[in-house]
Order: structure tokens, then sequence, then C-alpha cells
């Protein structure tokens, strides 16, 4: 069995932990907020998980080095807007003449760059012997954490790596299956966030599996529109990260972003912004997404819609209505 580093003792990163202990492998996670540690080593971690216990196999420490000791499998599990600023810490422990294989659950775009996460995680690692997967796909952490089937998938610039990587975490209940656009799997994992907090709007609006309907086909037309663009192949849709993640992200409370946008039709973009004090990946994307659209001269009348509503150029109350209006416009018959 091997032995595992995990960058971060956040929810997924634990879910995950998890999931490899379940396999019997050791389990080694590094974070910066030392009751999380404590709770982990005392076999909880109750920020996200309440009293349910963990495996003894999974420890946690605040000092990196400790955590990342003998180890060349190291999981990236941190906030994204950190990840560069760990894998500085990481860097002066790893030795040049060995090869590590870094894990990547990072979704959406950097913000820096306007590019994917495996290519800043890459650039950052650039003088080290390192292959690189991410792990993307539907899967809520809490459902993870309490062993619910769950299919996810792997992508990698190599198939051989997104095969062993899938060994280390393959169970009884969750299952990673590898793809190989590295690209277009993280691209649709962008875009699903924005149509999550549109269809928020309209659940908290209309409380309509009608208006859902309505909104999901146009909003994976226009994901595949866009996703083309940055990239994406036509087919990594209709994948787990795909359209899977897309129903997850779009249709359940659970979803940071479609209960953004249900609070946002609420309260308002500013106020909400204000208070929110967890990461929303569609409002951090919306001004890398809103570049590509008006570029490119795209006809996505969704996405236009809400990147007005996140910019503040639109009330969140009148998202639905003018979406119907332009949705008659973007399908008339000429």
């Amino acid at each position: 069995m091997a032995k595992i580093s995990i960058l971060g003792t956040g929810a997924w990163a634990t879910a995950l932990g998890c999931c490899l202990s379940y396999n019997n492998h050791e389990v080694h996670m590094w974070g910066i907020d030392q009751k999380e540690v404590n709770d982990i080593n005392s076999g909880t971690n109750k920020k996200y998980f309440g009293d349910a216990k963990l495996f003894s196999s999974l420890s946690a420490s605040t000092d990196i080095s400790e955590s990342l000791k003998g180890s060349k499998i190291i999981l990236i599990a941190v906030p994204s807007t950190v990840i560069v600023e760990v894998l500085e810490k990481v860097k002066p422990l790893l030795n040049k003449k060995n090869h590590y294989l870094f894990i990547n659950v990072a979704k959406g775009l950097d913000q820096n760059t306007n590019d994917v996460w495996s290519k800043t995680i890459r650039k950052t690692l650039k003088n080290f012997n390192v292959d690189l997967v991410t792990i993307i796909g539907p899967s809520f952490a809490i459902d993870v954490f309490n062993k619910k089937p769950t299919v996810v998938n792997v992508v990698s610039k190599k198939q051989e790596v997104s095969k062993t990587a899938a060994e280390l975490f393959n169970s009884s209940f969750f299952k990673v299956v590898p793809i190989k656009d590295e690209i277009g799997a993280q691209v649709l994992a962008a875009l699903k966030n924005l149509l999550a907090i549109a269809i928020g709007i309209s659940q908290e609006n209309h409380d309509s599996i009608n208006t859902i309907s309505a909104l999901l086909t146009q909003g994976v037309n226009e994901i595949q529109l866009i996703s083309k663009f940055m990239g994406a192949k036509d087919k990594t849709i209709l994948s787990f990260c795909g359209i899977g993640d897309i129903f997850l992200t779009c249709t359940s409370d659970k979803s940071r972003n479609f209960t953004f946008g249900r609070e946002i039709f609420r309260d308002g973009v500013k106020k909400v912004i204000e208070e929110n004090k967890k990461t929303v990946e569609g409002y951090k994307v919306h001004p890398i997404v809103s570049e590509i659209i008006n570029t490119n001269n795209l006809d996505t009348p969704i996405f236009k819609l809400i990147i007005n509503v996140l910019s503040n150029k639109l009330d969140p109350k009148d998202f639905v209505a003018n979406f119907l209006e332009e949705l008659m416009k973007s399908n008339k018959i000429n």
C-alpha cells in the first residue's frame, strides 16, 4: 500500500483521505488549523463531519515537512486561491531525483492566468519529475465521506498515469473513470458553476421544474459552445465530469453555487458577497467567461444574463423574464 500526503484538512481533503484510508493506504494530511489537525489525530473532523469516526491510518500535522516525509504521492486539496503559495512551500521539500505523482482536485480556472489549474500546477513544478492528474466529477464531500456510491473522472496527459491514480481510490463505493480531455474536464467544471447560480436564482424565483428544465437544456448547449472555444472536445460533456457534474451542481442545495443563486435573488449580489465566507467558484470565474464570450461573439443568452447579474447590471429578479425574451431571439427561425 502507498504512503500518500494530502495538502489540506477541509471537507473534500478529509473525504478523499477516508477513501484512501479505506483502501489501506497510509495517509498524512497537512493543514494550518490546529484544531482541525487535533481533531483528525483524535479520529474526527468535527467542523465538517461531526463526531463521525475517521480511519486510524489517517493523521495530520501543521508541519508540512512532517506530512510530506517519505511520500511520493501528493494530493492538492487546499483552496484554489492558495495553491501556488502552498506549492512554493512544498518545492524545497521535494527531491529532484525522485518521481512524484501529484493529484489535483481544484475546480475552476486560475484567475491570475485565465487558464486551467493543471497548467498552473505543472508550471509551478516544472523543475521536478512530476506526473499530474486531476480528479473531477459529480461528488459532494459529505456523500463520499458517508460512502454513498460515487463515480468521478480522472484526467491526465498520460492514460497510464490516470489509471494508476484511479487504482489508488477505486473501491466498492467510489469509482474513478479515466478520460483523456484534461482541458475540457476542467473547463466544464468552471462553466457549470455559472449555470448553477442561474438555476439557483430561478429556483428561488419560481420553484418550478419546468423552468429548471428549460435553463438546463439551454445552459448545456451554451456550455458546450463556450467550452469548445476554450479547448474542450465535444464528447467530454457526456462524461461524469460533464453532464453528471452539471446535474449535481445545478439541482442541489448542497451546491454552494446553486445556493448562492438562491441567496442573491433574495438579498442581491453585493450583500451576499460581503457576507459569504465560502468560495463561490461561479462568481470568481465570471469575468474570464465574459471575456471569452465577448471576444468570440458567442450566442449565449443565459451566460450573458448571469454575468450581467453578477456584475450588478441586471436585477436577479428580472433574470428569468429576460432569459425567456433572449431565448426567443436566439432561437428565432430565419
